[in-house]
């Protein structure tokens, strides 16, 4: 295994839907990453395809993991559910001072990897969860109008993300988000409350979508990074489609956690008219104060996974060429301007009327 910065790292879940998205970015820009994961078959053809080194690595083999772990200086983690692998991988890259990066949009994982900072410290790692699609352009965003808006008291996320599919991570980790009910920011604590509740318009989209609060690893991320005490963050979502989400959020769950367990590992085609070029996604942020000052930005970018891939690789470069220290939110990591080394990105400032 070489040492050199563009291999001393390790893609862990290579072979998955965004992990297969990642390596493709990773390789058009001269890395040369370790491909890890736990099925030994999709990851010794996907090694043979591109002559990296590949290492079957279940999670729960500790000291293989350790081992591995030992041997590069970062691995980003493109494996979910989250819920699942997070933790066990965390835990290994602290004992070996191997720092970690994920894709993470789920809350209560993305919560749980906050709280190592005392420990990533001393162990002289970092850890930064969610350096994929909505955490980081999310973040971004409501870091650009928190600085318009100097002591907002509120502030307002609205994700429409459009993708070429879906891959089985992601519809598990939307499965548990259902299950466990609805979250938001009040008074800087994370809070439990109803799914999909409340609904809203945003004034700034002209298409009048109407947006519903979802439980998004966005929130945390956010309050973080901006200390604003009130925040919200949703995906579209119709009145009537909220409300009979409210009562069988745990059943569409379950129903969602099916459907995941038997998705194949590779992201759906779109039809030919909503083509990987052609999709585009959005965020928009609305933050205010109690004079009713307000600050609104959009931010656009691409397709969704694609996205997140090109995020991920622009991270682990960062995290690579000047090494983090703690867990972190990826702005706390990277900067609030972060978001804008995704090629096709852009933020615009609304002026509201």
């Amino acid at each position: 295994m070489t040492t050199t910065t563009r291999s001393n790292w390790m893609l862990y879940g290579a072979y998955g839907a965004t992990g297969r998205l990642i390596l493709e970015e990773a390789l058009r820009r001269g890395h040369r990453p370790v491909l890890a994961g736990r099925d030994g078959a999709p990851l010794a053809a996907l090694g043979q395809a591109t002559g990296l080194s590949t290492l079957t690595l279940p999670l729960d083999e500790g000291a293989a993991l350790r081992a591995a772990l030992s041997q590069v200086s970062c691995v980003l983690l493109a494996a979910g559910p989250y819920s699942r692998t997070g933790q066990p991988m965390r835990a290994a890259c602290l004992d070996t001072g191997c720092s970690y990066l994920d894709i993470n949009g789920e809350l209560e994982d993305f919560s749980l990897a906050l709280t190592c900072d005392a420990a990533a410290r001393a162990a002289g790692m970092a850890i930064v969860p969610g350096a994929g699609y909505g955490v980081v352009f999310a973040e971004c965003l409501a870091a650009h109008v928190a600085r318009r808006a100097r002591g907002a008291t509120w502030l307002r996320l609205s994700l429409a993300t459009h993708t070429a599919g879906r891959s089985r991570g992601a519809t598990l980790s939307t499965a548990g988000a259902m299950a466990a009910g609805g979250r938001d920011i009040d008074r800087g604590v994370l809070r439990t409350r109803p799914i999909a509740s409340p609904t809203w318009r945003t004034p700034a989209d002209r298409s009048g979508t109407r947006f519903a609060a979802a439980p998004l690893a966005e929130l945390v991320a956010v309050q973080r990074s901006t200390g604003v005490p009130r925040i919200v963050a949703g995906i579209p979502m119709s009145r009537a489609a909220a409300a009979f989400v409210r009562l069988t959020g745990p059943w569409l769950g379950k129903v969602l956690a099916r459907q995941g367990a038997r998705l194949s590992s590779s992201v759906a085609s779109g039809s030919p008219d909503t083509t990987p070029t052609t999709l585009r996604s959005r965020v928009w942020a609305e933050a205010g104060d109690t004079t009713g000052t307000t600050a609104v930005a959009v931010l656009d970018t691409g397709e969704g996974y694609r996205a997140a891939a090109a995020a991920a690789v622009r991270a682990l470069e960062l995290q690579l060429h000047e090494p983090r220290v703690g867990a972190l939110t990826p702005v706390q990591a990277f900067g609030a301007e972060f978001a804008l080394l995704v090629p096709g990105t852009r933020i615009q400032e609304i002026e509201r009327r």
